[in-house]
């Protein structure tokens, strides 16, 4: 079974309608297996998986979901504070590729990474490995 963090195939018809197709895809898988010896020497260039968002498969180090999880929650908090319009989209750049976001979409995103980083840190300090 995919190890994912949305769980984008129980997502219903009625929230891919209200919030739209990017959005309900946007996931995370972990690889198979993460390597205890990896982890536990190298963590931060540990490959963990894939970040899907608008049709993109990035791969992720543990180093990158840090990165990119505190600035996408930083620009993400940021455009609730100005109340920007719904409808109103963002470039955002991810390992050189860039998807358009809606604020919904950015939020999505964000709890999405720093969920992945929070699932990553419990899973080695219980000795899972993923």
């Amino acid at each position: 079974m995919t190890k994912s963090i949305n769980q984008p195939w129980a997502i219903t018809e009625e929230f891919k309608t209200r919030y739209g197709k990017t959005w309900a895809e946007l996931d995370f898988q972990f690889q198979d297996k993460i390597s205890q010896e990896l982890f536990a020497s190298d963590p931060m260039n540990v490959l963990i998986g894939e970040l899907h968002v608008a049709g993109n498969r990035i791969p992720m180090r543990y180093k990158d979901l840090i990165a990119y999880a505190k600035s996408i929650e930083i620009l993400s908090t940021n455009l609730y504070a100005e109340r920007v319009g719904k409808t109103e989209t963002f470039e955002v750049s991810i390992k050189g590729r860039e998807s358009m976001l809606n604020k919904c979409e950015l939020g999505r995103l964000s709890t999405t990474l720093t969920d992945t980083v929070n699932t990553c840190a419990k899973a080695y300090e219980l000795g899972l490995y993923l």
